[in-house]
Order: structure tokens, then sequence, then C-alpha cells
């Protein structure tokens, strides 16, 4: 008998610890859903629009379009300032002060945002577009500055007149402390600029002491309460989405500036499911950007791996479809901005290590519910009872399960009498819904192999697009694109930039890669320009980029006058110097060799440099500059 009862009572017990049910009203409606979205800054994205189609297009339909990969609601991207932002520089759309006072249709055309944009338009026309600054050019001379605001406005209005794009959020500043007299100059200025539609979103911050401190702002100031339409903060999950009381009491949307999933495996997949889950239950963030878009630069720069693909060798073609992208679609393809966040369905169990978050269509009776797991130990029931005006139709059941298989439709669930069941597993992902129309898009052709950098590879430039980077070339600071020569139509590279810009982090001059960081052996030959005083410079075996720092390797530089060194960058050590002839004003051809642990350099197929050693033994290329105009043609590469 003791017996038994003793083991009803452990089966009461097991019953009781692996089952829970959730009692869910659908009036107990929350905030607004505005959809999970991505980032594409800090050249993060530049080697995507090399890409030959058709691998092209078929890429931006996982990112882009409705119910067939990410599904992206939000797309959040760079004003590009000719500064270096991370992992490359994007470009402004006015070099220069006349550039800004007399804009032209090729202005708007420089750089890939607004291409990018397009695309993702052309899938999902309901997509919301943000712009945020990283730095500004230096010719501007402040960034919290009347004219920075004016730089902001009319590049909102030159996106409309030449692409038709309408932006509808701006932010401040990445990373960098906000201005609070600058963020109300700047709302006056969208507004007397006839662009009141472009919301300002503020924050941007990642340190924890400084995270939310804009709601704490906003709550003792009624002008910058009424210039922020949202506020938000980078990172917020390393803080376990602990808000200030203000941000609640404010009335303003609450959002994550930019979130990290940091990679592309089911590590990151993990990740994001839970970032996705928690963001509403535990801080009310009601719309989530991760950094980056795609990984769409070279594994050399910093922070490698970012993205939900991986597109970085457009030479071959070859992408990859990772993890993170079908955590995306298991919410965005399962809700669209509009619907509710049912709070009585928004519950993370903490002890147990895992999360639910209800949705609902409040013009139909439609709703999803997204199920994640990722820190569950074991199986286990949850029974939902569903009370109000939820829709009687069977459940589509879609599954992500850790290392096992991806957004895979299940058994579909018949609710009874607005009750049912489900037994899940751990380290999984589930989305319910009414709703149906949702797939596991397929890659419409074949993706290539993956293929090494070209080991030989030339460029005159003639074929590459006008104000454009070459193709494979990544600005890593200031501002390179291909020009036409109006007297020969030739077209050469140019570098653009003619002042340090307002930097995010620092880099001393303007240069852009090129090439494959395991290369050894390299022969490197380009023709230059300088048309009046300047630097010219070609670098070998450079490598290990990271943050704000100077990347090692050799460095030959010249000038107008024809003072030349030859530098052991990263160390700022000179390892020869001398004088040749002035350059100015004429072509000359340059030649720079690395062939074991000998350095040479010819200029016009005189010898400048001859000399051995050893100090760095494998890396990329670039070329280079000072603060100057310079232009280039007839680049070409020989490695090994």
């Amino acid at each position: 008998m003791k017996a038994s009862i003793l083991l009803v009572i452990c089966l009461f017990f097991i019953v009781f610890a692996y089952s829970q049910t959730i009692t869910i009203n659908a009036a107990d409606t929350g905030r607004t859903f505005e959809g999970i979205g991505a980032l594409s800054a800090g050249a993060s994205s530049r080697l995507l629009i090399d890409y030959p189609e058709p691998y092209r297009s078929d890429i931006l339909d996982f990112l882009f379009k409705p119910k067939f990969g990410a599904n992206l609601w939000q797309l959040k991207v760079e004003n590009g300032g000719d500064i270096n932002s991370t992992d490359g520089s994007e470009p402004a759309y006015a070099h220069t002060k006349e550039e800004f006072l007399h804009p032209e249709t090729a202005y708007f055309n420089r750089g890939y945002e607004w291409w990018l944009i397009k695309e993702a338009k052309k899938r999902n026309p309901d997509i919301k577009i943000e712009i945020l600054q990283w730095g500004a050019p230096g010719w501007l001379d402040s960034f919290y500055s009347k004219k920075n605001a004016a730089f902001i406005s009319a590049y909102i209005k030159g996106l409309k007149k030449y692409h038709d794009i309408t932006v509808n959020y701006t932010g401040i500043r990445n990373e960098v402390m906000y201005s609070i007299p600058w963020i109300e100059l700047l709302h006056k200025t969208l507004n007397s600029a006839g662009l009141s539609h472009v919301k300002i979103d503020a924050g941007d911050q990642w340190k924890p002491q400084d995270q939310w401190q804009i709601a704490n702002d906003i709550a003792k100031d009624t002008t910058l309460a009424r210039d922020v339409y949202a506020i938000n903060a980078h990172v917020p999950e390393d803080t376990d989405f602990e808000l200030p009381p203000a941000a609640f009491k404010i009335n303003k949307l609450i959002w994550s500036g930019e979130s990290h999933a940091r990679g592309g495996n089911w590590k990151a997949a993990a990740k994001m499911v839970s970032i996705n889950n928690r963001a509403y239950i535990l801080a009310r963030i009601t719309r989530i950007i991760y950094w980056s878009l795609i990984t769409s630069y070279p594994d050399y720069l910093a922070a490698p791996g970012s993205g939900m693909m991986k597109a970085n060798t457009p030479w071959s073609g070859h992408y990859e479809v990772q993890p993170p992208l079908w955590m995306y679609a298991h919410i965005n393809q399962f809700a669209r901005p509009g619907w509710k966040y049912v709070n009585d369905g928004c519950k993370y169990f903490r002890q147990a290590g895992w999360s639910v978050i209800t949705l609902k269509d409040t013009a139909t009776d439609n709703y999803s519910i997204i199920i994640e797991t990722m820190g569950a130990r074991k199986p286990h029931t949850i029974h939902f009872i569903l009370n109000g005006n939820f829709s009687t139709k069977p459940l589509a059941v879609w599954e992500s399960s850790l290392k096992k298989f991806l957004f895979k439709r299940q058994s579909d669930i018949l609710p009874g009498h607005h009750e049912f069941s489900i037994t899940v597993q751990p380290h999984a992902i589930y989305s319910l819904t009414t709703t149906r129309g949702q797939q596991k898009g397929i890659s419409q052709h074949a993706i290539p192999a993956s293929k090494p950098f070209p080991k030989v590879y030339k460029d005159n430039f003639d074929h590459d697009s006008l104000n454009h980077q070459p193709p494979f070339f990544i600005s890593y600071q200031g501002a390179f694109e291909v020009i036409k020569d109006k007297k020969s139509n030739n077209r050469y590279l140019k570098q653009c930039a003619l002042k340090q810009g307002i930097n995010w982090f620092y880099q001393p001059y303007p240069s852009i890669l090129f090439g494959d960081s395991s290369w050894r052996d390299t022969k490197l030959s380009v023709d230059f320009l300088l048309p009046d005083t300047g630097i010219v410079r070609v670098e070998s075996r450079l490598h290990h980029f990271s943050w704000n720092s100077h990347v090692p390797g050799y460095c030959f530089e010249v000038s107008s006058e024809g003072v030349w060194k030859l530098i052991l960058a990263g160390k700022d050590s000179i390892l020869q110097q001398g004088q040749c002839q002035p350059l100015t004003g004429k072509w000359h051809h340059l030649q720079m060799n690395c062939t074991g642990d000998e350095l040479a350099v010819l200029i016009d197929n005189k010898p400048i440099v001859n000399l051995h050693n050893k100090e760095y033994q494998s890396g990329i290329v670039a070329l280079a500059t000072g603060w100057n105009v310079a232009y280039f043609d007839h680049f070409k590469i020989t490695a090994r």
C-alpha cells in the first residue's frame, strides 16, 4: 500500500515538473509587433553587389522575399561618411562641400546601400527603412552641427528624388553619446525640409551604464520627449534586458538598435531565438535589429562571420544559407508588423530554460505562438487554454531542432474546445500558427563551389561601374571610386576624401584593400597620378585587422616631391628612405614585389628599394594615399 502511494506521489511530481499549463486571454493585448530586422553597416554588405546573377538575386530572396527565408520586416543601413565603420569605409553621397551644395544624380549612386534598399523594397514593399551615421566626412567639421543636420536631411531627400526610397526613421550616431540639443536641431531640420514623416530613433548606446540613458533623459525633458519617436540600445541582451523604470513610463516604442547573434552557426541561432522571445517578455522590445545582415566582407577583417548568410566570394558565386536565417523565419514568417503581442501568452520560465510568445492579428482571429527551449534540459509538455477571439483552425507546426533539422513542417495540431497540448524537445524552436503559406525556401539555382581568390588579376577600371568601388576591392578608410575622365573617356580609380573624417574609430589614411590573407609572394603594379601635392602608397602583406589600430604590413610611400619611405607598418618603423624625381602632374608606373624575404620597389621601371626583411610573411595588398586626390590605373597582381 505504501509503495502504491509513493508511486502516485512520484508520478504527480513527474507530471508537475514536466508539464505546464498556460491560459491566454485574447483581450490581454500588449504592444505592437514591428518585426525582426537586420543592419547593413560597417561595410558588412560590401561584396554582395559584386555577386554575379543569378546568385545575387537568390541571396536577396533569402533575405527579403516574404514567406521564403528570413522575410525581413526592417532594414537599417549606414548613412556613409567616408570613414572606417568596422570592416571598411562606406561612401558619403557628398565627399566635399561643393558636392553637397551642387548635388548630381551620380553622387547618390555611390556605394551600395541605396541599391540594397531598392532590392529589399522590390521583394517586400512593406519593409521599413532606417538610416544611421557612424561618422561623417571631414568637410562637415563637427558632427553635432547644423551642417550635419542638413547633410542628413539632404541624404533622405536625395534617396527619394533619385531612387524613390522613403526613409522611415533616422538614428543619431552609432555608439557615441548623443547630444540632446542636436536631437532637437535635427528634428527641426527634418520638419523644415518637409520630412516630418521621418521619425527619430534615439539611443544606440552599448555600454551598460549608457544603454538606456535616453529613457531617463526623456523622462526629464518634454522637448526631447516630443522630438524622439522610439528609444533603443545596443546589445540589450548582454545585460539581460534590464531597463530603467523610466523606459516603461515615457510612452515610447522600445527597440533593440543592434543585437548580436555573433556568428552563423547553431550556437548563434540558439542565441537569436532566445533574444527574439525574451526581448519582449523582459523589456517590451517590439523591434530587433541584428548586425550584420550578411557576411559579405572577408574573414580577415574584424568580427568575421556576423551574418545569417555568408556571401564573401563573389568571384566564385558561392554562398551559404546558415542556421540563424531560419530563426528570423520562425517569427517573421508567422506574424506581420501591426499584429499584437498577447501578454498572457508571453512568458519566460527562467529556471526551466524556455519561453513562449503569442502574437495575434487583431483584425482577424489568426494567431501564432513561438516557443523556444534553448535552455531546457529535458522534453516537457505545454498545455494551452485559449480564451476569447482565437481561431479554431488547425495549427501548423514548424520546428527547428538544434543540430538536427531546420525549419521543418511537422504534424498539425487541432485545438479542441480552445485547448491543445504540445510536447517540446530541448534546444529547439516551434512556431505554431493558424496562418498558411510559410515555406523553407530553396536556392533557385545550384550554388557554385567556393573558390580561392584569383591569384592573377588585373583591372584597368574601364568596364567597372562609375561611382563605385571596383569589383572585389574594399575601401578601408577614405573614399575610393571609379570615375570617368572627361577628355579621354578612360575610367580611373580616384581617392576623393580630402580631409580626415569625423571618425567612429581611427584609421590614419585612406586605403583600399585587395586580395587573400594567405598570399605570401606578390607582384603588384599600378599606374598613378598625383595632380597636385600629396602622397601615394602601395602596401603588401597586410594582416591582423583589429579595432582602431594600424594594420601591420610593408608600406611604400612616395610624395609628389619624390620623397619616399619604406615603412614597417604597425610599428611605424622606417626601413629605408630616400629621394627620387618629382612626380606631380604625370602618370607614373609603380611596382612592389615581395618574394620570400626580398622586398623590391620600382618607379617607372627604375629600382628604388631592394632589401631583405623577415618581419611579415603573408597578407593582402592595398593602394593608399594621404588626404589628397590621387588616380590609379592598370592595376595588376600576381600572387602565390
